[in-house]
């Protein structure tokens, strides 16, 4: 009998959590499955695209520690996995180890000492002054009173830590007295224990994170370490993230690097860990922050910007196989389980934030960034320079948000420019090139924001790039200089006061052509066959054209409010079934964490910004047969479609048409259409707080009047219905592509593939199963008699102090859903 193994999912996203913990979900299932394992998957999460997979036991339950023992007990469970699921997997994976004791499942790769100390910062200093390592100083409180003492003791500013928190972990940092009594009793109510970690302040520090492997003969390996561009004080999760490291000596490096392997031998850690330190820019002393048993969004960022196979290798070791004897993809090199990688490129990974789109809803934001996080997403940008990383990156995070036009740095005055500096708000890096322009100094600029000034030197060559290209238009040798460090065709156009279509052509008659390089963990000191792409512009070219039949696969970019987590669920699930239909599938992309990057789904990954310069870089080497594209790009199709090329579009409304208020409920008709009929699947109804599907309201679906069908593509719609009349069966509304929302919730409660089925009907090869299914309607039978999705909007109190009832068809990015 194989043996049964616990998958605890991640629950729904939010802030600090998009999709990575679902994307290493579903590769470690597959290692596994490989392995022979019988596997459970527990999420109440609608997006996962782990639990849409037929070849695991996938429990929809509520992520609680007695349902966890309940699962564990009823299916004989063995061995618990809590390194894919993140900050909640582990806090549950604790508590059941604590319930159950000896008589409960191993959790693989993990001592119940490392799950502790990732909760308790107490706990983690403790150990950490057995093992003789920098600690910051810490205090544990359970009242409010002992938070002032604490704070007392160590003077401010301090920062403020739930201990095993509900959700994600938040540090709240106070100046003084009056600020810690506003945080105090949050970080104390959001604690289960109801105990915050009081930490001495180190702000100004650098903060630097070191992800490393260890297996079961304390063979360790360095994987990558990242810095982030802003001190310790931003959250990291706001801050411009850059591997690797740029700005710390090899000394200092290899002594973190020590640290760190030091500190995954001390907790026995067999598989993945990732270890944060703050460094003193003064005099390179460092302190331990935190550790990281599991695989959250800095891991993602280094698996995909080394190319290093880090879920197979991490699955190998938490299962104590030896380094060197884990199973890897042949595409790899023989040993590149057990090699460092080696980067011969930078990779950039920038913050999205949303204060604009919240704004436009009627919604008051604070801007400023502190230790808590703003940022709702991210995109990544890789380039041979730090210059061209960046510039990727911000074009890819903001290419359509208006605060993050350089016109507007024009209009500050001097004292916005030196308050901004000193507290920074989310365009921070045009603030800077801003500040630049004014004649600041690097030194000046280095003492009001702890930036070091090697970030600052690298900014005054893209303000000098770009005054050189202003000040010579159509010299060829200024624009090839421009297009190594990465500014667009698009830039470069506004530059010269001309358009992107003459610059392309321009580029192109004088042979100024990208070149690929790929993602390979060796630098390419070993023969490999990566599949994963970023451009430059050189000489040699390491992309060719994939094949005669291929699909090129646009993706949705960074996670933004609305449907961020849906919407790569979407992807992911259409890409999956365009390569079971035979077709071979390249994917761009510049979001990091998105479900589109899994190896499995696609045979070509390209990191680019979603723009028509980049794509029509890449349609150039791979001259796909077909292009998808999400439908709410629409610039960007129409202007594929100019080209001449044959453009399907995915069907995407973002956005629902208007507020609801807390009290509205609308009546949803859902529908299929292939082409040409639109077919019934099943009423639904909506309100601001959730979607819901029942059983016995499928009567109104089958006497209402099919409505008219304004749009061409074949897709997944609904008829939203502001008013019904029963007695002659006439409805108002109007037709609109279905939100990704309720596409991935009816994917799943209907245990039926629409998605896929969509695909097929887009490829013109329907199955006899999908015509008689679609002849039978609305007469399908449902798996339950009803379901429930339900937004989880909590988290824009705690993170972006947003007090009025949001708008969640605009905004929820997070949710759960229960069926019975």
């Amino acid at each position: 009998m194989a043996d049964k193994i616990l998958l605890i999912g991640g629950s729904a996203n939010g802030f600090g959590r998009e999709t990575e913990s679902d994307a290493a979900s579903y590769q470690m299932v597959s290692a596994l499955i490989r392995r022979g394992y019988e596997v459970y998957f527990i999420d109440d999460n609608p997006y996962s695209f782990t639990a849409s997979r037929d070849d695991v036991h996938v429990e929809v339950l509520e992520l609680t520690a007695d349902n966890l023992v309940k699962v564990i007990i009823a299916n004989g469970i063995t061995s618990i996995v809590a390194t894919v699921g993140g900050a909640v997997a582990t806090r549950l994976a604790l508590e059941v180890q604590e319930i159950l004791g000896d008589q409960g499942p191993k959790i693989v790769g993990l001592t119940s000492a490392v799950l502790s100390a990732a909760q308790n910062t107490k706990y983690l200093q403790e150990r950490l002054q057995q093992w003789h390592l920098p600690a910051v100083k810490t205090r544990l409180a359970s009242t409010a009173s002992e938070v002032f003492d604490a704070a007392r003791e160590l003077e401010f500013p301090v920062v403020v830590r739930s201990i095993a928190p509900q959700g994600q972990a938040l540090r709240m940092q106070a100046e003084d007295a009056e600020e810690l009594d506003q945080v105090a009793e949050l970080a104390l109510e959001r604690s289960l224990t109801h105990q915050v970690n009081v930490d001495k302040s180190i702000r100004g520090h650098k903060e630097i994170a070191m992800v490393v492997m260890r297996d079961l003969r304390d063979t360790k390996v360095l994987i990558g370490g990242v810095e982030d561009m802003d001190p310790v004080g931003i959250h990291t999760a706001d801050s411009i993230s850059i591997t690797p490291i740029q700005t710390l000596s090899d000394p200092v490096v290899q002594t973190l690097r020590e640290t760190a392997f030091k500190i995954a031998r001390g907790f026995n850690v067999h598989g993945l860990l990732q270890v944060r330190f703050a460094v003193n820019p003064e005099d390179d002393s460092y302190v331990v922050t935190r550790i990281i048993p599991y695989y959250d969004r800095k891991v993602s960022l280094i698996e995909g910007a080394t190319g290093y196979p880090m879920v197979p290798v991490m699955t190998g070791l938490m299962l104590d196989e030896r380094v060197e004897r884990v199973h890897i993809s042949s595409r790899y090199a023989e040993h590149t389980a057990f090699l460092e990688p080696t980067m011969d490129h930078i990779a950039v990974r920038f913050p999205v934030f949303t204060f604009g789109e919240l704004e436009l809803g009627g919604i008051e934001t604070n801007r400023r960034l502190d230790t808590i996080q703003k940022s709702v997403g991210a995109s990544i940008g890789v380039g041979r320079s730090l210059e061209a990383a960046l510039e990727k990156a911000l074009r890819a995070a903001h290419f359509s948000n208006r605060s993050f036009s350089p016109d507007l740095m024009g209009e500050l005055t001097d004292s916005q420019v030196i308050e901004q500096l000193i507290h920074p708000q989310d365009n921070r890096i045009l603030l800077l090139l801003e500040a630049i322009r004014r004649g600041y100094t690097v030194d000046e600029l280095e003492e009001l924001t702890h930036i070091d000034a090697y970030y600052f030197y690298k900014l005054e060559r893209i303000m000098k790039l770009e005054t050189e290209v202003r000040q010579h238009p159509w010299d060829m040798e200024v624009l090839k200089n421009a297009k190594y460090y990465g500014l667009s065709d698009g830039l470069i156009a506004k530059l010269w006061g001309s358009v992107y279509d003459s610059v392309r052509r321009y580029r192109w008659d004088n042979n100024i052509l990208p070149t690929y390089k790929t993602f390979e963990p060796s630098a390419g000191e070993f023969e490999e066959s990566v599949s994963q792409f970023y451009s430059t512009f050189e000489v040699e070219n390491e992309s060719e054209r994939l094949g005669q039949e291929t699909i090129l696969i646009i993706g949705t970019g960074a996670f933004r409010l609305g449907d961020g987590a849906s919407a790569s669920y979407v992807l992911a699930t259409m890409m999956d079934e365009f390569k079971r239909q035979g077709y071979q599938t390249v994917l761009v992309n510049n979001n990091p964490y998105d479900l589109t990057f899994i190896p499995q789904l696609s045979d070509k990954q390209y990191f680019e910004p979603l723009e028509i310069s980049d794509i029509m870089n890449i349609i150039e080497v791979e001259q796909p047969t077909r292009v998808v594209v999400p439908g709410n790009r629409i610039k960007l199709i129409n202007s594929l479609k100019a080209t001449g090329l044959d453009v399907q579009v995915i069907p995407r409304e973002k956005y629902l048409e208007s507020t609801l208020t807390e009290h509205k409920d609308q009546l949803l008709y859902n529908y299929f259409y292939d082409g040409n009929e639109l077919h019934p699947i099943v009423v639904s109804h909506q309100t601001n707080r959730q979607i819901k599907i029942e059983e016995d309201e499928q009567s109104h679906l089958a006497q209402a009047i099919t409505p008219e069908m304004p749009f061409d593509e074949v897709g997944l719609y609904q008829f939203v219905c502001e008013a019904y009349d029963e007695t002659s069966n006439v409805m108002q509304g109007r037709m609109r592509p279905m939100p990704f929302t309720h596409v991935a919730f009816l994917d799943k409660v209907s245990q039926h593939d629409w998605l896929r089925m969509l695909v097929r009907y887009m490829l013109n090869t329907p199955t006899e199963a999908d015509i008689t299914l679609l002849e039978s309607l609305p007469n399908f039978e449902w798996a339950y008699h009803r379901a429930t999705l339900r937004y989880q909007d909590g988290e824009f109190k705690e993170h972006l102090n947003i007090q009025k009832t949001l708008d969640n068809g605009q905004f929820a990015m997070a949710a759960t859903y229960e069926v019975e």
